[in-house]
């Protein structure tokens, strides 16, 4: 892994200044996607000369549109490439052996754009703690509405994944990461929470999703969203303009069988904001769909310093179980302006999670009786209580310290008011 880390870092490296990052990533993806699934013509292409490499790549793409959609074929656009750049991705693609391993680079890669599109990435932090929490889905069936480059979903070893994706860009580049991988995926090029593909019919035994936070929609929007059929709690005539955390939670549940279960990351407002989340958090418990509440620390994830809450939902959870609550928010080390997450503190959240460290002053289980009594907000520092070290003064040496300032300040008047009187003197 090391050798081709290196060489894709060396590529891109050699490259920066030609193009923008987002679209090299586009362009190596798509490079290695015609190498996997048109080995032949790309030989060819090796073979050609610079000047001719981007259209004997648009071709060789043409070639494969009977097996894939045309837009994930086509090569990018002229005026976003460097001849030169095209010439040095398709070097390093001729040389790869592991087309699944140039995948996982390629997605951590992306992290140095902090954004793709606008758009939160998911990063290598979300990806151990996930799959940790998830563990291998080997035999299920698993939704994300909202799957960006799919970074989650391709590891977590599901039978089959049914994904979403809003931006074009992202999703030609995810389809394109995905077939590299050879996994068994159906992605659609869609708003999932105005027009999603699958219908209420439709039911898988997870949901998985890290969806944009805090969405705000306009007025047509909210009259679109408030006739979606998976929401349960009623809006009235409208949604309101920033009820994207609470949609995004009915939309997970919607897509859920009868015993599945959801891991959806969202910001922390949603909590303990009033107004249509609270019927939201309301609807949850006392339906019993809320089996867990993880507080991750701020700055874990790529672009932004909030602190994110994951929650887990079970639609089979047992009746009168409690809510497990978790305070993760000091787990990880803090490096270069970001929370690095290791395997061991993945494991560690994913222990506490699944109440396998019952002990541990930052787990608490809580049942539905006091969580009413909180008004139903499920912020963790109401119900996990974090000692605070308070050091112990010495007064009498505080006290000297005072009249050691005090005589200080007293020296500094005087020298002071000297200084002043030699001045108005001269």
């Amino acid at each position: 892994m090391k050798n081709l880390q290196e060489q894709l870092q060396a590529a891109m490296d050699s490259c920066r200044g030609s193009m923008e990052i987002t679209h090299l990533i586009e362009l190596f993806t798509h490079v290695a996607f015609i190498a996997k699934e048109a080995p032949e013509l790309f030989q060819v292409i090796v073979n050609t000369g610079q000047a001719k490499q981007l259209g004997a790549l648009t071709d060789a793409g043409k070639s494969l549109e009977n097996k894939y959609p045309a837009e994930v074929c086509a090569a990018p656009d002229q005026y976003r490439v460097n001849t030169k750049v095209i010439s040095v991705a398709i070097e390093l693609v001729s040389k790869v052996e592991d087309f699944n391993l140039l995948a996982q680079l390629l997605r951590e890669f992306n992290k140095n754009t902090g954004r793709i599109n606008g758009e939160m990435s998911s990063n290598l932090n979300m990806e151990r703690i996930f799959t940790a929490l998830i563990g291998d889905c080997n035999g299920q069936s698993l939704y994300d509405g909202a799957c960006g480059l799919a970074r989650i979903a391709s590891k977590l070893n599901a039978n089959k994944m049914y994904l979403e994706e809003k931006n074009q860009n992202t999703w030609v580049t995810a389809y394109r990461l995905l077939t590299l991988e050879g996994l068994s995926f159906k992605l659609n090029l869609t708003d999932s929470l105005t027009s999603s593909t699958y219908g209420m019919e439709d039911r898988f035994d997870l949901a998985v999703m890290e969806p944009p936070f805090s969405l705000r929609f306009g007025a047509d929007e909210r009259r679109m969203l408030a006739e979606s059929p998976f929401i349960e709690v009623p809006t009235g005539n409208v949604v309101s303009a920033n009820s994207g955390d609470s949609l995004w939670i009915q939309q997970a549940l919607s897509k859920l069988n009868d015993t599945g279960k959801g891991y959806i990351l969202l910001p922390q407002g949603f909590l303990f904001r009033g107004g249509y989340d609270a019927k939201v958090r309301a609807y949850l418990l006392e339906n019993e769909l809320l089996e867990a509440v993880i507080g991750l620390p701020a700055s874990i994830l790529d672009g932004t310093a909030i602190a994110p809450a994951l929650l887990i939902l079970n639609k089979n959870k047992p009746a009168g179980s409690p809510i497990k609550f978790v305070d993760a928010s000091e787990i990880g080390v803090f490096e270069k302006s970001q929370v690095e997450i290791s395997e061991d503190d993945s494991q560690l959240i994913a222990n506490l999670a699944l109440g396998k460290l019952a002990d541990d002053e930052r787990y608490k289980e809580v049942f539905i009786p006091e969580i009413r009594k909180q008004n139903n907000e499920l912020n963790i520092s109401k119900y996990i209580m974090k000692d605070i070290d308070i050091e112990e003064l010495d007064v009498n040496e505080e006290l000297k310290k005072l009249s050691s300032y005090q005589a200080n300040f007293e020296q500094s008047q005087q020298t002071l008011t000297s200084l002043l009187s030699k001045f108005r003197h001269d």
